[in-house]
């Protein structure tokens, strides 16, 4: 049990050290040498500047734990441990175990081609920091806080009561004070009426989405109180308490973030390029491809196939067939869409519904579908309103737009 216990807390620093990004095998060292060293296992040393680099590099709850005097100790304690199990099991003779072998290998393999993705692929994706600022520059919109309102209402079924109830407000009757007493509404009655913080046409505490009691929100001046507003449920008196007006995210804020948002537009590109480059010198072979090329279907029948395949990875693959191999068609920038759609929606993956949905702007900005793209990454890490299908989401956007 205690094996485990130290085997599972070290999972987390043993990636982050690779053993150990401070640890070092030299010859036996005396105790002289104890004021630079942290501790030892034999020949195996660890120094006290190669912990500190280890801890500083440790996610901030690790840091924390391990920053102190006695953190330290500990992390140390753990590390020999873990020194001596290494050790036993080369004594053992593990390192020469097949499968042992093949987990070596394995992860080497692993370490290589992500050095490679990050020393050579990436940076050909990055862009210039003029590109970030220019992007940036032509898309303020993007990077602009949405103005957000915080208010409070008194609900009822009957809108003669409110009508009352603002006269009482207007001879200086307190609204929270009121709301306490006379709001129909279980879930804000308790804190006089308290809806929060929204945006325009965003979540309102205890109300659900409402068209109308956020357009009136925000037609508001701090301090007024409404008329009553008829919505879905009843009616509501309305006060803003405090108005945030847009505001434009700082250039420094965002720049990295932009950064990102190219990398991902430009990897897929960057990739196949190099791909194409690269495979001249390389005797390769992909033959379930070459199985499928011989089974060629239309665009059509990629569509329906997608259509009818209740698996999300099955429908982007035929999804992505149509793109690459028909971008031509009139399947085309609805294909790359739904890619789009199925990682938001369905896969939950934002960075590759991102990437999706911004090729469709990129590559189809023509198309029908360019404007839902649009909508689509303006609200990806919001709530979406529940649709059918394609068609249905789009008579909700011009809704939503009008």
């Amino acid at each position: 049990m205690k094996a485990k216990l130290i085997l599972g807390c070290m999972a987390g620093l043993f990636c982050m050290i690779v053993i150990m990004a401070g640890c070092s095998k030299e010859k036996a060292v005396s105790d002289e040498g104890s004021d630079e060293l942290a501790g030892k296992v034999g020949d195996w040393t660890l120094t006290r500047e190669k912990l500190d680099l280890m801890i500083d590099n440790l996610p901030d709850h690790q840091k924390t734990k391990y920053a102190s005097p006695e953190g330290k100790a500990e992390l140390v304690g753990l590390l020999i441990e873990e020194e001596m199990y290494h050790q036993e099991a080369l004594k053992r003779g593990f390192r020469k175990d097949e499968r042992v072998q093949e987990l070596i290998d394995n992860y080497t393999r692993s370490v290589l081609v992500g050095e490679y993705y990050n020393r050579v692929v990436q940076p050909m994706a990055s862009p210039t920091e003029q590109e970030v600022h220019d992007y940036y520059e032509a898309n303020h919109e993007r990077y602009t806080k949405q103005p957000i309102v915080r208010a409070q209402h008194i609900f009822s079924v009957d809108r003669d009561k409110l009508v009352d109830l603002k006269k009482q407000i207007a001879d200086g009757e307190p609204m929270t004070t009121l709301a306490h007493k006379f709001s129909e509404d279980d879930v804000t009655r308790a804190d006089g009426g308290n809806l929060g913080y929204f945006n325009p046409g965003g979540y309102i505490r205890g109300i659900g989405y409402s068209k109308e009691l956020s357009e009136a929100a925000f037609s508001m001046q701090k301090g007024e109180v409404s008329d009553p507003i008829k919505w879905q449920k009843g009616y509501s008196l309305l006060r803003v308490n405090e108005i945030r007006p847009a505001e434009l995210r700082h250039y420094d804020e965002v720049k990295e973030e932009i950064k990102q948002h190219l990398i991902r537009q430009r990897i897929d590109g960057v990739k196949r390029d190099l791909f194409d480059d690269l495979k001249e010198g390389y005797d390769i072979a992909n033959f379930l491809a070459d199985e499928l090329m011989m089974t060629e279907r239309t665009p059509e029948e990629l569509w329906n196939l997608a259509q009818t395949s209740t698996d999300s990875h099955q429908r982007i693959r035929h999804y992505e067939q149509i793109v690459n191999k028909y971008p031509d068609s009139k399947y085309a920038a609805e294909a790359l869409f739904m890619i789009g759609f199925v990682y938001a929606e369905e896969l939950k993956s934002m960075p590759d519904a991102d990437r999706a949905l911004n090729r469709v702007l990129d590559e189809y900005p023509q198309s029908e579908v360019a404007k839902t793209a649009q909508w689509m990454l303006e609200n990806l890490n919001k709530p979406l309103p529940e649709f059918e299908d394609l068609d249905d989401l789009n008579e909700q956007i011009e809704q939503q737009s009008e």
